[in-house]
């Protein structure tokens, strides 16, 4: 990763962690149901992120 992208990202989560995100309803507004948390979606997916032979 070149220096540069590096320190965006950093950068990025400096500001995540100083001014958080409040909740909000917006994605169970877009999409009519709540929303999942990371966690469910990969168990969900998990054949797709998973090497095959």
């Amino acid at each position: 990763m070149p220096p540069w992208l590096a320190d965006h990202v950093v950068e990025i989560q400096q500001l995540a962690i100083a001014r958080p995100e409040s909740p909000n309803d917006t994605i169970e507004t877009i999409l009519g149901r709540p929303a999942r948390t990371l966690r469910s979606f990969l168990r969900e997916h998990l054949h797709t992120f998973t090497k095959t032979a």
